[in-house]
């Protein structure tokens, strides 16, 4: 694994790649440019003295003669005579073969460590009638001595650039530390903060940057998730215990009582209580299960539901009924086909008739079926006032906002006009 470093240790990484790059492209620049003038200036100089040679050698017998140096006015030792040689076969020693030399080009010739430069051209030329290939010859030798003192001259530029890129670095250095102060910060209120504590965090003193105020909303926003997940965990879990808590009531009292009768028909009474019961627990622990992994197979098929299996799920809480001027009916308008294992329907369907059932003190229920939707139509209390229990719609509809959720369906539930409310799924296949 990487080494982590700092946002300080990053920048000053960083930043020294960049100042050292700097840094060899201004010794690069200075090296290339002082190179560049050095054969400009010899070329044009070359260039100058070839057509003056020929004019001057144009008419001139240079038989006997193997090389020739036109006069100049320095007499210096760095300002020597330019020279001309016409035996291209005895050049000086060091200096490369004629026919190595191409054509109207200046080369370099350098002797170290004397500091001897010359510049040569090779041009051919008429002289006293005939073309002649002659080599134009200048001593560089001063230029280069001026190059080499160039290179001291410019310590000073090189010092005013590195105090320049020191200076930036303590300014890029102090902005980075404003910059990561705040996320610092808040690092460090994350990790004294309790786990339990899902409040929103507060923005950090410092320098606030988009980037930081996105993240920092980002995570809040992740937080308040976090805790409605939580808290509907916690409500989903009340709901489970209710609705295992019922049956297992129910199979407790039907087994004492089996304990104290001989009677046949009262033992199968009893027996039968067991049986319903424990369907109902097998059926709400089926489904749970089938939410938390993918159906596959013969249960996703798309399959009728009848008016006698929707007749079953409401009589399953019809004794919710009990004492009250509430009749319930089925109109099936159009068989609906749904994609659902048989017990996730039946408690999907069933916790919308046993909250229309319980919440519902006289009038009636209406379980209405077309193709594609399904409707529990009650004159009860209404949303407003049935929110209020605690085993209200708030609990129980919990379960059935997963079992949409989790085979594609959608679920509204609304007040009616009048009275009471109307909880419709749209079971498309």
């Amino acid at each position: 694994m990487k080494p982590i470093r700092s946002a300080k240790q990053v920048t000053f990484l960083y930043f020294s790649i960049v100042a050292f790059a700097i840094i060899v492209i201004h010794a690069s620049v200075f090296t290339i440019t002082t190179e560049q003038m050095e054969y400009i200036y010899a070329h044009n100089r070359l260039g100058k003295i070839k057509s003056y040679a020929k004019q001057e050698l144009a008419s001139n017998d240079i038989d006997d003669q193997a090389s020739i140096e036109l006069q100049t006015q320095g007499k210096t030792d760095f300002d020597r005579n330019i020279k001309i040689y016409f035996d291209l076969d005895n050049l000086p020693e060091g200096f490369p073969k004629a026919t190595q030399i191409p054509y109207d080009e200046s080369i370099e010739i350098e002797f170290e460590p004397t500091l001897q430069a010359y510049f040569v051209m090779k041009v051919n030329m008429a002289i006293n009638g005939e073309l002649k290939d002659v080599l134009l010859v200048i001593d560089n030798s001063l230029y280069e001595n001026s190059e080499e003192q160039l290179l001291p001259n410019q310590v000073k530029p090189i010092v005013i650039s590195f105090l320049l890129l020191l200076t930036s670095l303590l300014v890029v250095l102090k902005i980075s530390e404003r910059l990561t102060q705040p996320i610092s910060s808040f690092a460090k209120t994350l990790a004294e903060k309790s786990p339990d504590d899902l409040t929103p965090l507060p923005f950090p003193d410092g320098t606030y940057t988009k980037e930081l105020l996105k993240m920092i909303d980002t995570f809040n926003h992740y937080q308040s998730r976090i805790n409605a997940l939580l808290e509907r965990e916690r409500s989903f879990n009340r709901y489970i215990s209710h609705e295992l808590r019922s049956p297992l009531m129910v199979m407790s009292g039907a087994i004492t009582l089996l304990g104290e009768s001989n009677d046949p028909k009262f033992i199968d009474k009893q027996r039968q209580r067991l049986r319903k019961s424990s369907k109902q627990m097998e059926e709400f622990i089926e489904t749970l299960l089938s939410l938390s992994k993918v159906q596959e197979g013969i249960d996703l098929l798309p399959r009728q539901i009848s008016e006698s299996e929707l007749k079953n799920i409401a009589i399953a809480h019809e004794h919710l009924l009990k004492n009250k001027a509430v009749d319930w009916r089925i109109i099936v308008n159009s068989s609906p086909a749904v994609n659902i294992p048989e017990a996730a329907f039946h408690i999907l369907l069933g916790n919308l008739i046993k909250n229309a059932f319980l919440y519902t003190q006289q009038g009636h229920v209406t379980i209405v079926t077309t193709q594609q939707t399904i409707q529990v139509i009650d004159s009860g209390m209404g949303l407003n006032e049935s929110n209020s229990k605690p085993e209200g719609f708030g609990l129980g509809l919990l379960l059935v906002k997963d079992i949409c959720h989790r085979y594609g369906w959608s679920f509204e539930l609304k007040n009616n006009d009048v009275s009471g409310c109307t909880a419709t799924i749209s079971c498309m296949t």
